[in-house]
C-alpha cells in the first residue's frame, strides 16, 4: 500500500548510506546562515547530493521504467448504476521508489509534520532527567541544574543556549564520543520504537530509556542537539515548512496541502522533473479533469494580470470558449482502441463503442478521422447531443441524456466537442501551456466531422468588455455561459481554484437573476444552426399608464345595475406608454422555444421601416 511507509530491511536503501551526521551538519549550517535564499541553497544542494547517492545505491537495479511497467495495477468497481469506475496506482512509481525515497530524511526535516509517527512523549524535563542519569551528572551541579531546571533558567543572562537542545549541547560536548555516528535508517528505527513504546506504562518506559541511552552513547554532542530538536518537533532553523518542501520539489507544498502525508510527497514527487499534474496520467486510466473557477465577467482582466504565468503579462490576454451544456468526457485512444470516462471516472466505453467494429454511438463514426501520425492520445471535451435533422446542439434542459442515446436513433447522436489534449503518442502534455497544447490539438490529432467530433471555437480576448460581449452572445444563442482560459495555464487534474480557467454564467453576474414582469412586443429571427427559421430572442418592454387617462371600466354609471356587464372591456392600449429596454434569449429549452413559435405564429406582424 502506498500509505504504508514500512520498508524491507534487506533491500538496498540510501538511508543506510547517508549518515545522521550529514543531516545534522546541514541543519547547523542552515541555522547559522542569514536569509531564506542562502538557507534554501544549502537545502537544495543537500537534496541534490542525496539524489546522486540514491542513484549510486540502485545502480545495479532494474531500470525504473521497466519495473514501473510491470507494477501498475488497476482496480475496478461497479456502481449502483451499473457503470464501472476504475482507479490505478501511481503511474511510473517503481518498487524501488516505494522502498527507498527521501521520506526517511524528509520526516526528520519536518518532524512537526510527520503524521505517521505518533507522539514520543518526551519533553525538556524528561529528557533533562534522562541525560543527568545516563551521564551521571550531579543534580546539584551547574550542568545538572541547567538540564533539570531549564524552564526556570532559560531567561537568565548566564544561560548558554537559546533552547533546551543548545543547552544540552554545551553540557554534552565534552562528555560525548565524537568518533561515532549512526545512519538515517538507524535513527528512524529507534524513533519508531520510542513512539510505539510511548504510552505502554513502565515496561514501555524501560524500552524508551534503553533506546535513549543507546543514542547518547552512539551520537556526538552536535548530533544529540539536533536529535533533541527532532524529538521536541521544533528544529529552529528559521526555514519554513513550505520552503523545505519546495526545495525538494516545486509541487511538494501543493501535494502535502492535499494529503498531509510526507510519505506520499516523497514517493509521488521523487522525480524533480515530473510535475504533479503529470503524475498518475496514463492511457486508459481515468483522472479527475481540470475545472473552471467561478467568477464574474468584470473580474477577468484583474485575474489574468494577477495570476497568469505569462512572462509578458502587461496586457491581459486570454482565450474565450463557449461553455456547452453537456457532459464532461475524456477520451483515451490507442490506435483502434477507445475508452470513454466521465468526469467522475465512470467508464461508458460500452455506450460509445470500444472500436470501429463494435456497436457504439460514436467510435464507429470517428475512428477514421484521427491522423496517421497520431497513434495514441488523451483528449478532454464536452459530450453533447446533436440533432442531425435540425442541425442543432441540444442542452441538458431539453431532457435528453447523451449516455442514453441508442445507436439506431434516427434523429439524435452524441457529438464530442474537443477543447484540450493531455497526451500525444507517448508524450504527456499537461506540463505544456495551453497555447502549445492547442497547436497539438488543431494540427496533429484529427479532422473534425460536423455533428460527430468538432473543436471548441476559441476567440482571443484582452478586456472585460470582450468577455461581456461573448457572454451576451452566449446568452443570445441559449448557451450555458463561457469559459475564459489563460493561454499560459498548464493542465492540472482535479484543480479548480488558481488553475487559470474561469467559468462565467449569466447567474454569476450581479443583477442578472432579478425577476421582473414585462411585455413581449417583438421578436428576432435567429441566424445560424441554433436559431435559423424561428424567433429565438424577444424584445421586452415595461408598461406605464399615462397620466389623466381613464379606461372604459372607470366610466361606468354607478346607478346603472346592468352597467357592469355592458361596460367591462379591455383597457385602451393608447392609455399606456411602452418602454422597450431589453431582449432575452435564454431561460427556456429548445422544445419550449418551438412550442412558443407555433403557439403565436399567427400573432406576429412583420416589421419594416415602411410599416413603422
Amino acid at each position: 500500500m502506498i500509505d504504508d511507509p514500512s520498508v524491507n530491511d534487506e533491500l538496498p536503501n540510501s538511508s543506510k548510506v547517508v549518515k545522521f551526521s550529514n543531516l545534522c551538519n546541514l541543519l547547523e549550517r542552515i541555522s547559522k546562515s542569514q536569509g531564506a535564499i542562502a538557507k534554501q541553497k544549502l537545502m537544495i544542494r543537500f537534496i541534490s547530493d542525496w539524489r546522486k547517492t540514491h542513484k549510486e545505491v540502485h545502480a545495479n537495479d532494474l531500470p525504473t521504467s521497466t519495473i514501473a511497467a510491470t507494477t501498475t495495477t488497476t482496480a475496478a468497481t461497479t456502481t449502483a448504476e451499473g457503470q464501472t469506475t476504475t482507479s490505478s496506482s501511481l503511474s511510473g512509481t517503481s518498487p524501488i521508489i516505494m522502498q527507498d525515497s527521501f521520506y526517511p530524511i524528509l520526516r526528520l526535516l519536518l518532524p512537526q509534520s510527520d503524521r505517521e509517527r505518533i507522539a514520543y512523549g518526551l519533553k525538556e524535563s524528561k529528557l533533562g532527567k534522562h541525560l543527568v542519569e545516563v551521564l551521571s551528572i550531579s543534580k546539584d551541579s551547574d550542568d545538572g541544574k541547567k538540564l533539570l531546571n531549564f524552564r526556570v533558567q532559560k531567561n537568565t543572562r548566564t544561560q548558554k543556549g537559546s533552547d533546551f537542545a543548545e543547552v544540552a549541547y554545551y553540557v554534552l560536548k565534552n562528555r560525548c564520543n565524537e568518533d561515532v555516528t549512526m545512519s538515517i535508517w538507524e535513527i528512524n528505527k529507534i524513533l519508531d520504537e520510542i513512539a510505539v513504546e510511548n504510552g505502554k506504562g513502565k515496561e514501555g518506559q524501560k524500552v524508551i530509556d534503553h533506546r535513549l541511552t543507546y543514542l547518547l552513547r552512539h551520537l556526538s554532542a552536535l548530533e544529540l542537539k539536533w536529535l533533541i530538536r527532532i524529538l521536541l518537533k521544533d528544529l529552529r532553523v528559521s526555514l519554513k515548512e513550505n520552503s523545505i518542501l519546495e526545495c525538494f520539489h516545486p509541487d511538494a507544498k501543493d501535494l502535502f496541502d492535499h494529503t498531509s502525508n510526507l510519505f506520499k510527497v516523497a514517493v509521488y514527487l521523487h522525480d524533480p522533473e515530473k510535475r504533479l499534474h503529470e503524475i498518475g496520467l496514463s492511457l486508459f486510466s481515468p483522472f479527475r479533469p481540470m475545472l473552471g473557477e467561478r467568477t464574474r465577467a468584470d473580474k477577468i482582466e484583474q485575474l489574468i494580470r494577477k495570476k497568469s504565468t505569462n512572462p509578458t503579462a502587461a496586457l491581459a490576454e486570454f482565450y474565450i470558449e463557449t461553455k456547452y451544456d453537456g457532459d464532461r468526457f475524456q477520451v483515451h485512444r490507442d490506435k483502434d482502441q477507445f475508452m470513454y470516462f466521465s468526469r467522475n471516472g465512470h467508464d461508458y466505453t460500452s455506450v460509445f463503442g470500444p472500436d470501429a467494429n463494435n456497436i457504439g454511438t460514436l467510435t464507429p463514426y470517428i475512428a477514421n478521422t484521427f491522423k496517421i501520425d497520431c497513434e495514441k492520445c488523451i483528449i478532454d471535451g464536452e459530450m453533447v447531443i446533436y440533432n442531425r435533422n435540425e442541425k442543432i446542439i441540444h442542452s441538458k434542459g431539453d431532457s435528453f441524456d447523451v449516455k442514453s442515446i441508442q445507436a439506431n436513433d434516427s434523429q439524435l447522436q452524441p457529438c464530442l466537442i474537443v477543447f484540450d489534449i493531455l497526451m500525444y503518442n507517448d508524450e504527456i502534455l499537461t506540463n505544456k501551456p495551453m497555447n502549445e497544447r492547442l497547436q497539438y490539438l488543431q494540427k496533429k490529432i484529427l479532422e473534425p466531422i460536423e455533428g460527430r467530433i468538432i473543436f471548441s471555437v476559441i476567440k482571443p480576448g484582452t478586456s472585460n468588455q470582450d468577455v461581456i460581449n461573448e457572454l451576451n452572445l452566449a446568452i443570445e444563442e441559449r448557451q450555458e455561459g463561457i469559459v475564459v482560459k489563460d493561454p499560459w495555464s498548464v493542465y492540472k487534474p482535479n484543480v479548480r481554484e488558481n488553475g487559470g480557467w474561469y467559468k462565467i454564467k449569466p447567474d454569476y453576474t450581479i443583477g442578472l437573476n432579478d425577476e421582473i414582469d414585462c411585455l413581449i412586443v417583438g421578436g428576432y429571427f435567429g441566424t445560424g444552426r441554433l436559431r435559423a427559421g424561428m424567433l429565438s430572442h424577444f424584445l421586452c418592454c415595461a408598461v406605464v399608464k399615462q397620466a389623466n387617462t381613464t379606461n372604459n371600466s372607470e366610466q361606468k354609471n354607478p346607478d346603472d345595475e346592468n352597467a357592469t356587464t355592458s361596460t367591462q372591456c379591455k383597457p385602451d392600449v393608447h392609455d399606456y406608454l411602452y418602454y422597450t429596454f431589453c431582449k432575452i434569449g435564454s431561460g427556456y429549452t429548445h422544445k419550449e422555444l418551438l412550442d412558443f413559435n407555433n403557439r403565436f405564429a399567427n400573432k406576429w406582424k412583420p416589421w419594416t421601416k415602411k410599416t413603422a
